[in-house]
């Protein structure tokens, strides 16, 4: 097998398990966050609208990586359940904010323990230096798909964090890594 095929087979089988990691760990957060009454994109709307302050509909989408049409959705469910409410600009009519109500306070404060039980449970089969390590890898892959994360780490430059033409790229996982990847969570 060339060197090429190698690092093919490698990406092909880090995106398969990342992807596989991600899908049963926002899982998990559902499950958390259920029985609330809510799902972990809603959970998401109203902790980012907690933390920013009335947001325009498109950036919520942006910053959740939804489409218009899921974010539309789960604001609409949201509305209808007075958590949170919607306001079209004053001179702009095409221009919609999201505000959260003092229901969705309520709500998200009442299950964010739960959600971030369910976080911390998930994690602690990873060492403080593996969590670390995910973190400086997920950063690095943000940076790469989304421009506004490149702008940000411009800031905050990560020096552990190899280049993009460095070979430790392909060297990033030891041994107790490559178990916890494969390792099924459900298990």
């Amino acid at each position: 097998m060339s060197k090429g095929d190698k690092k093919r087979r490698r990406a092909l089988e880090a995106y398969g398990a990342l992807q596989r990691a991600a899908a049963l760990a926002a899982e998990r957060v559902d499950d958390a966050v259920h029985p609330f009454g809510l799902s972990a994109s809603q959970y998401g709307v109203l902790d980012t609208l907690e933390q920013r302050g009335p947001t325009h509909q498109q950036e919520l989408a942006e910053a959740l990586g939804r489409s218009k049409a899921q974010m539309t959705a789960i604001i609409d469910a949201l509305e209808a359940r007075g958590l949170v409410r919607r306001e079209r600009h004053e001179v702009d009519r095409r221009f919609i904010s999201v505000y959260l109500t003092e229901a969705g306070r309520v709500l998200l404060a009442d299950a964010a323990p739960a959600r971030a039980d369910a976080v911390v449970a998930l994690m602690r089969e990873l060492s403080g230096e593996q969590k670390d390590r995910l973190t400086k890898l997920c950063r690095r892959l943000l940076r790469v798909l989304d421009p506004q994360e490149r702008d940000a780490a411009e800031d905050a430059v990560d020096d552990d964090a190899p280049g993009p033409d460095d070979e430790a790229d392909d060297d990033i996982s030891e041994p107790s890594d490559v178990a916890v990847a494969q390792e099924d969570p459900a298990a």
